[in-house]
């Protein structure tokens, strides 16, 4: 082998391997990104679903005193945060059908609520990678 060969030969090696390198710290940026999306999107989820129980429990408390006021307002900041999070980080569905929701009262006391709430929920689940559940037993663990 000659040494015009042998400079050929490492520079190809070289060229690849660089580009390999930055090829996957490309992929591995890209994947961590989408990753802090998901937990972003996911902890705001849960965090509507918390408070929005918390305001449901405490309202619904037959003594109505200064621990379930507390509880409803720690209830109704916490929906109100993580409402920003889901309006930011939320896929289209999702911040469309808490639209909704928001426009029907953001009440589960009628039939129209509890469809919103419902179909809401299901879309959270979807966007974070759970399969889909039907609608039927969504509202079963909802609302018995």
């Amino acid at each position: 082998m000659s040494l015009t060969q042998l400079l050929i030969q490492t520079g190809v090696t070289f060229v690849a391997a660089s580009l390999g390198a930055i090829f996957g710290a490309f992929l591995a940026r890209r994947t961590e990104t989408f990753k802090h999306l998901q937990e972003l999107r996911s902890a705001a989820y849960a965090d509507f679903l918390r408070g929005f129980a918390r305001v449901g429990r405490a309202q619904s408390d037959k003594m109505r005193d200064e621990r379930s006021a507390v509880e409803e307002l720690d209830g109704r900041v916490l929906v109100t945060d993580s409402r920003s999070g889901i309006a930011i980080y939320g896929g289209k569905e999702v911040v469309h059908a808490l639209s909704r929701f928001i426009s029907l009262g953001t009440q589960t006391l009628t039939p129209e609520g509890m469809q919103a709430f419902a179909e809401l929920c299901m879309l959270m689940r979807e966007e974070t990678g759970k399969e889909q559940a039907s609608f039927d037993d969504v509202s079963k663990v909802l609302f018995s």
